[in-house]
């Protein structure tokens, strides 16, 4: 059943790279009078969104995430491939990729302003996956994950709560027993207690992207590979 669902590829991440593993998500914007969704940017705080910028700070930066098999899961994937992430993400066919969508409505007066000024309504398209517990989806990400720190100098745990990550103690026992540093990026509804065996964790929800990738990069070995 697994390999009907999944479509997975496998790589070889530089030494000392940056492992970044769990939720990705795209944000739509959505204008009401366009005739179709046209995907703007990825969520910064997403695996995928830290990946990528942690790689334009100059690290060797590795993602693993799931993602579904879709047009937005290839425009995902080419952002990395532009920006020079190593990914090894899991495509499963029977389930979308996550979206986060904004949508702007101009005049409506019951609108409220974004960061940017612009009046919005924010609508939430996100589900978590349909599984419960150490599912063959979780453990297939956890056996790659697991994989991939051999060689890495960090390992980055994104947590918001749709489902990727169903043992993050078992990744981060696994990261000391290689001796890599763990850092868990979490969101405002996941608890602190599921990462207690990280060794920091870290809420980037009320900062900016460049602060946060700042904030992360200060917490990260001087070991790391440069790209």
């Amino acid at each position: 059943m697994l390999q009907s669902l999944l479509n997975v590829q496998s790589l070889t991440p530089a030494d000392g790279h940056v492992l970044v593993v769990g939720d990705i998500w795209i944000d739509h914007s959505l204008l009401v009078n366009a005739d179709a969704v046209q995907p703007q940017y990825l969520q910064h705080n997403s695996a995928a969104g830290l990946a990528l910028g942690l790689a334009g700070a100059g690290l060797a930066t590795t993602v693993v995430g799931f993602v579904g098999d879709d047009a937005i899961a290839e425009a995902i994937e080419t952002a990395l491939l532009d920006a020079g992430v190593a990914s090894d993400l899991l495509h499963i066919k029977a389930w979308p990729t996550f979206t986060s969508a904004h949508l702007e409505i101009g005049d409506v007066r019951d609108a409220k302003l974004d960061a940017q000024g612009r009046r919005v309504r924010r609508h939430k398209d996100e589900r978590a996956l349909p599984i419960d517990g150490m599912s063959e989806y979780e453990s297939h990400l956890q056996n790659r994950a697991e994989r991939y720190l051999g060689n890495a100098s960090a390992l980055i745990l994104v947590d918001y709560g749709l489902g990727s990550i169903a043992e993050p103690r078992a990744l981060a026992y696994v990261a000391k027993q290689w001796g890599v540093l763990s850092v868990a990026v979490l969101g405002a509804s996941v608890a602190v207690e599921r990462h207690a065996d990280a060794d920091q964790c870290l809420d980037l929800t009320q900062v900016d992207f460049a602060a946060g990738i700042s904030e992360l990069r200060a917490m990260l070995p001087p070991s790391i590979a440069r790209r």
